[in-house]
C-alpha cells in the first residue's frame, strides 16, 4: 500500500481541522511511568469513532537558548533550594500571544500555576561539570582489582574535598536540613534520607530519594566489606532499604507493600565519592543512572556481602564518557581493553 505525503503550505492548511471535534474520553498515560519522556496518550472520539492521540513536546529551538538570562524569557523565577555551587529554580515563561496572556491573567497568582521549567544552576561550573553534562561517546571499562589499586584509587584520593562539600553540608545540617525526612545518627551504620532535588516531591511514580552514609571513610562500592569482616556495612544497607520503604509509603503515599515499590541501587563509578544510595519508584524506569554498566541493585550488593564476597577482589565493569578524567588516566596506563 502506498501513502501519499503532501509537503508545503497546502499540507499545513489541510491539517488545521485535523483535531476538530475530538472529544476526550480518557487520559491513557501522561508520562506517569516515564516522567522524562514528556509524552501523553489520550483516548477520545472523532467522527463518532474511537481515536487515540499521542502527544509529545518538541525540542527546544536554538532561539530559546539564546534568550536564557534575558528578561524576555521568564516572567518569574522561584528558588527551591541551594547548596554550595548548586541552585534549583522553577521558572514561568513569559506569555507572548493574546491567548496566553489572557490565560495568565485569569490565574489569581501565576506562581500557583505549574511551572514551565525546573532548572538546576551550577555556578561556578568546573571542567568536571562541563564534561558530565556534555554529549560524549562511552567506553566500557573492565576494572580489575589491580587497575583499581594502581589507577582508580589514587584518582579517587586525589579528588579535592571541595567537590563533595555540598554532601558534608547536608550531613552537618548546614544545608537542606529541612529536607531530611529520616536520620540514623549511628557513625558506622547511620545515614540521612532526603528527596533528591530533581524530584518534584509530589509525583509518586517518579519518586526519587537519596540516602547518604555518615561514615566518611566509605567512598564507593569498593569500600564495602563482606559481612564476615565488617558486619556494619551490610547492616547499613539493610537499614537504608527499610527506612526508604517506610518513607515511600508513609511520607509520600506509595501504595505498594514493603520494598516492592522502590528500586534501590548504588552507582559505580559514582558521580561523587561519598557512599550514597539512590532510591527510585519501581515505576520510574527512565532514570539515566539506572542502566546496566552503572547501577548495582542494593539487594544484590547486600546478598553478595552476606555471602562473603569481597568487592576489593572483584572485576567491575562500567561505562565512562570520553571526556572523563578517569578514562584519560586509564588510557595513559595502557589498561584500556582492546
Amino acid at each position: 500500500m502506498s501513502v501519499a505525503v503532501n509537503e508545503g503550505e497546502d499540507a499545513m492548511d489541510a491539517s488545521d481541522d485535523a483535531l476538530k471535534g475530538f472529544v476526550l474520553e480518557k487520559v491513557l498515560d501522561q508520562g506517569k511511568w516515564d516522567p522524562r519522556s514528556r509524552t501523553a496518550s489520550l483516548l477520545g472520539r472523532l467522527d463518532d469513532r474511537a481515536a487515540i492521540l499521542l502527544l509529545e513536546k518538541t525540542h527546544f529551538e536554538p532561539s530559546f537558548f539564546e534568550e536564557v538570562g534575558s528578561e524576555r524569557l521568564f516572567s518569574q523565577l522561584r528558588d527551591i533550594g541551594q547548596n554550595d555551587v548548586y541552585r534549583w529554580l522553577l521558572g514561568w515563561r513569559r506569555r507572548r500571544s493574546l491567548h496566553d496572556a489572557a490565560s495568565a491573567s485569569n490565574s489569581s497568582n501565576n506562581a500557583r500555576a505549574p511551572a514551565d521549567f525546573k532548572m538546576t544552576l551550577i555556578h561556578p561550573a568546573s571542567e568536571t561539570h562541563v564534561a558530565k553534562y556534555s554529549v560524549q561517546s562511552r567506553f566500557m571499562i573492565n576494572e580489575t582489582p589491580e587497575l583499581y589499586e594502581k589507577i582508580v584509587l589514587p584518582f579517587i584520593l586525589s579528588q579535592p574535598s571541595s567537590r563533595i562539600q555540598w554532601v558534608y553540608n547536608i550531613l552537618d545540617k548546614k544545608k537542606e536540613a529541612d529536607s531530611i525526612i529520616y536520620e540514623d545518627p549511628d557513625p558506622e551504620t547511620g545515614f540521612v534520607l532526603l528527596p533528591d532535588l530533581k524530584w518534584d516531591r509530589k509525583t509518586t511514580s517518579s519518586l526519587y530519594l537519596v540516602a547518604i552514609a555518615h561514615d566518611r571513610s566509605l567512598r564507593s562500592l569498593r569500600d564495602l566489606r563482606p559481612q564476615t569482616e565488617t558486619p556494619a556495612h551490610a547492616r547499613l544497607l539493610r537499614k537504608v532499604q527499610s527506612a526508604a520503604a517506610t518513607a515511600a509509603r508513609g511520607t509520600y503515599g506509595l501504595d505498594k507493600e514493603g520494598a516492592s515499590g522502590i528500586r534501590c541501587f548504588l552507582h559505580y563509578q559514582p558521580t561523587y565519592y561519598h557512599l550514597h544510595i539512590h532510591i527510585l519508584s519501581a515505576d520510574h524506569t527512565s532514570h539515566p543512572g539506572s542502566i546496566v554498566g552503572q547501577a548495582h541493585l542494593l539487594d544484590d550488593v547486600i546478598d553478595l556481602l552476606t555471602l562473603g564476597v569481597d568487592f576489593r577482589k572483584r572485576t567491575l565493569t562500567y561505562a565512562l564518557g570520553e571526556r572523563s578524567e578517569l578514562l584519560a588516566l586509564i588510557k595513559t596506563s595502557g589498561a584500556l581493553s582492546p
